[in-house]
């Protein structure tokens, strides 16, 4: 008997909780805008991708006053602004980092590209926009151009 009221209790709390937990991305994005906005000042255009790699929030986005992606790094322990440095031009190049990770975005030269390979792994294709399309990916080490593959 104790075991059912257990389950008539504990379900709707873990359902509240997994309702809150997935509005926590809306949040998470404002939060990165809010940074980025604070950051970049009235430079920052928009966000274009985001992922969660070890302790860092890793952010693509877009500055009005160049063409070129930009790669930002939040720390998430403190949630502090880490670093922010330039990335690859939207017309075409790579961005290799390697701190505080290895984050590689590759804007091919060619258009029909099809699939990117860094080592041999396939890396992540984001199509924001006609103008916005990159390969991402994270590896171990930083590759050199030889390490990347382009495939039409």
């Amino acid at each position: 008997m104790k075991s059912i009221k257990r389950i008539y209790i504990g379900f709707p709390l873990i359902l509240i909780f997994l309702l809150i937990g997935c509005s926590k991305g809306i949040f998470l994005e404002d939060e990165i805008v809010k940074i980025l906005e604070s950051s970049e000042g009235k430079e920052y255009e928009r966000v274009i991708d985001y992922d969660i790699k070890d302790d860092y929030i890793v952010v693509i986005y877009k500055s009005k006053k160049n063409e070129q992606l930009n790669i930002g790094f939040i720390k998430v322990n403190d949630g502090n602004w880490e670093i922010g440095i330039g990335g690859p031009e939207l017309n075409g190049g790579d961005s290799f980092i390697s701190d505080p990770l290895n984050v590689n975005v590759m804007v091919p030269n060619e258009s029909g590209i099809k699939h990117v390979k860094v080592f041999g792994e396939y890396a992540r294709q984001v199509k924001y926009s006609n103008e916005i399309n990159y390969w991402i990916s994270y590896t171990n080490k930083s590759p050199i151009s030889l390490d990347v593959e382009y495939i039409q």
